[in-house]
């Protein structure tokens, strides 16, 4: 095999095939190399190699057309095969002869990713499994075309038969949706594209999987070649070439039958195939059934999401994955939501209850006005499918009532969203219309009044947390006075101190603002899961124990506990209308708490317990201020939601950012590596094998 693996790798190396070959792979690559991370910046390296698969589809026939066909034509095949070699030894030297031309620009091409880490952050785990994949591709089509050659003498012939046999294998899949395929045919058609398997290299996943199929592609291809040789001796088996096919079929059978967390690994920079601890929680406590539905056309499925959910049916025996083509059940969705569902949307069913989860929950964009477009910002697919999984398992969905009548904030979509995402039902209530606070409210929250409550709508909240209700209060900065509501935190223990607190200190408010403030945060089961972050309230007022000692119950049974606290240096501005940041006379010293909870025995032979937990500002569920600390505000508020609902942990999983980080490349830069990449090293490949040639022309 050795001599055969020289002679043709000899071949290849002194005429001008194997280096037009190599020569227009690395064009075509540094071409897509230069546009997309040179000039523009991309750091995902790709996303060249998926834009230029089809380049082998041209080039490999060039490679593979000579390879048995021209023996056969020149009648040096009669040679070759009396000579004292195995006929898989012959096969295994020529393909490998090829499969080493072909690894030359691959090799060329690992040095691309390491250029670009001089301009910034690249992924070189997701680079790498590209190239491993378009390695494993283009090998698998280097075997197709050694096949296909076996079949005729004339090269020309070779070249058109293979590149239809690739164009064929890699477009299959979308001939059959084209032809509106169904059943064994579709299945079919699926398992021969070659082109499929790559798409997972690219996204960030390394594919054992893959490997496996590419592999198999690879040695049955050059199996039935020596088949075909076989046959000039007479002892071509035709049940041989059957028996392979069908043992290279079951295998990628039982291989894609096993849980793909044990065969795709997850090398994406954002981890977006791989599950966290609380999801594996909520799964390892699954007791139910639960099918998740993929709502998409065939041959439009979201192949992320496709991924993404194989790993919650591999991670748990109760979890099954369909897809349903609302072309073909038009009804199905309907049976389950009222909500118009885009494409690729997911359906959680349960035993008991369902839910829908759109597309665009899914895949978060985020909207630059600047230019009206559009960009992908996360991806929500774990927090929200776990979530799903969560709503449609509980025994019982708690209620977050929202007080309204009193100039209230709204709750921005994203709160929205994140409640729900805690399973969570959201209810607005009026106070003035309805006698009482529901008997099935977990929580009311009372979100940044600007105008009082009347003393009845007092008396009902009042009435509500005595038979051990629970109250969120974000205070409202406004100008008019609220008894009522400063009576409800009196009852509570809390009271309140006149004007806008200030930060004195640099560490605790944001430079140049000091009424931008970052407390402290106190470790509590309130804050657990914020503790190391940092939260951010503007315009608050100061909150302060009324009396007794923090964590202590006082004789009516109130405990207090501080969750936010300035710093010593803070103070309280009572002046608003003085010009003057700096503390003066008139204004109260700190420190002063920024949130606070207290909780209040009401029944202690039922242990029954009223809790209030007081914040400063209503900023705390600002978005633009919420952004500020990366979502530090929105973490406290929700880890606070779970604890008065009794969640024993938050589900509300954050989404993973997809938002790129550009490469920063001077022009200067661009044009040298581009000049480099695209035109230097092509050229002198083919001056190198011109002169190869030419020599070798001379001799």
């Amino acid at each position: 095999m050795r001599a055969i693996y020289k002679k043709e790798l000899r071949t290849y190396l002194t005429s001008m095939t194997g280096y037009i070959f190599m020569a227009v792979l690395l064009a075509v690559a540094s071409l897509y190399y230069a546009a997309n991370c040179l000039i523009g910046g991309y750091p995902v390296f790709g996303v060249v190699l998926s834009s230029v698969y089809f380049v082998l589809l041209i080039i490999v026939p060039v490679l593979t057309m000579r390879s048995l066909a021209e023996e056969k034509r020149q009648k040096t095949d009669q040679l070759l095969l009396t000579a004292p070699v195995s006929i898989w030894k012959i096969v295994a030297g020529k393909y490998l002869a090829m499969l080493t031309v072909f690894l030359i620009p691959m090799l060329i091409l690992c040095l691309y990713p390491l250029i670009l880490l001089q301009f910034g952050s690249v992924s070189l785990p997701m680079a790498y499994s590209a190239v491993a994949g378009y390695t494993l591709f283009g090998s698998a089509c280097l075997a197709v075309g050694m096949l296909v050659s076996a079949l005729t003498e004339s090269q020309v012939i070779a070249a058109v038969l293979t590149f239809g046999a690739l164009f064929f294998l890699n477009m299959s899949t979308g001939i059959a949706d084209l032809l509106g395929a169904e059943g064994i045919f579709l299945s079919i058609l699926s398992a021969i594209c070659i082109y499929e398997p790559f798409v997972n290299f690219v996204q960030g996943i390394f594919d054992m999987t893959g490997v496996i199929y590419y592999v198999t592609v690879i040695v049955l291809c050059l199996f039935l070649t020596a088949q075909l040789l076989y046959k000039k001796h007479g002892t071509y088996r035709a049940s041989m070439s059957v028996f392979a096919c069908a043992a290279a079929v079951l295998l990628n059978l039982i291989v894609a039958s096993l849980p793909s967390q044990y065969l795709k690994y997850d090398v994406s920079e954002q981890q977006i195939f791989t599950t966290g601890e609380q999801t594996a929680e909520v799964l390892e406590n699954l007791d139910e059934d639960i099918t998740l539905y993929l709502i998409a056309q065939q041959g439009s499925e979201d192949a992320t999401l496709l991924e993404l959910l194989e790993r919650y049916e591999g991670l748990s025996e109760h979890i099954t994955v369909e897809t349903r083509d609302p072309v073909l059940y038009p009804n199905f969705v309907s049976q389950y939501t009222d909500e118009s569902l885009s494409e690729n949307s997911i359906l959680v069913v349960g035993q008991e209850r369902s839910r829908a989860i759109d597309y665009y929950d899914i895949y978060q964009y985020s909207m630059d006005y600047s230019t009206y477009s559009s960009s992908l910002d996360s991806f929500d697919g774990e927090g929200q499918i776990t979530s799903a999984i969560d709503y449609v398992t509980a025994e019982e969905i708690p209620v977050l009532y929202t007080l309204e009548g009193h100039d209230e904030a709204s709750l921005s979509s994203s709160v929205t969203s994140s409640i729900e995402k805690e399973n969570i039902e959201i209810e607005s209530l009026n106070l003035l219309t309805n006698e009482t606070v529901p008997d099935d409210a977990a929580v009311l929250l009372i979100y940044g009044p600007l105008s009082d409550v009347s003393e009845e709508e007092k008396n009902k909240i009042l009435d509500y947390m005595n038979q051990g209700g629970q109250v969120v209060y974000l205070r409202g900065y406004t100008d008019q006075e609220t008894p009522n509501l400063d009576s409800i935190l009196e009852e509570y223990g809390i009271a309140t101190v006149e004007g806008i607190v200030l930060e004195g200190s640099s560490d605790h408010h944001l430079a140049g603002y000091p009424y931008y403030l970052l407390p402290n945060i106190n470790y509590s089961d309130y804050t657990s899961d914020a503790a190391s972050r940092y939260v951010l309230l503007a315009f608050a007022e100061g909150l302060t124990e009324a009396g007794g000692e923090e964590d202590e119950e006082s004789e009516d049974g109130l405990t207090y506990e501080s969750l936010l606290t300035t710093s010593s240096e803070a103070y309280s501005k009572v002046n608003l209308e003085s010009e003057n940041l700096e503390m003066e006379d008139g204004d109260i010293a700190g420190p002063f708490d920024l949130g606070a909870a207290s909780t209040k025995t009401v029944n202690e032979e039922e242990g029954t317990e009223a809790k209030l937990v007081v914040f400063a500002s209503e900023t705390l569920l600002d978005e633009q201020v919420d952004a500020m600390v990366s979502g530090g505000n929105s973490t406290l508020f929700m880890n606070v939601l779970s604890q008065l609902v009794d969640h024993e942990s938050t589900v509300s999983i954050e989404a993973k950012s997809m938002a790129v980080s550009y490469l920063t490349v001077t022009a200067g830069s661009a044009i040298f590596w581009g000049i480099l990449t695209v035109i230097v090293i092509p050229l002198f490949l083919l001056c190198l094998g011109g002169v190869i040639w030419y020599q070798r022309r001379k001799r």
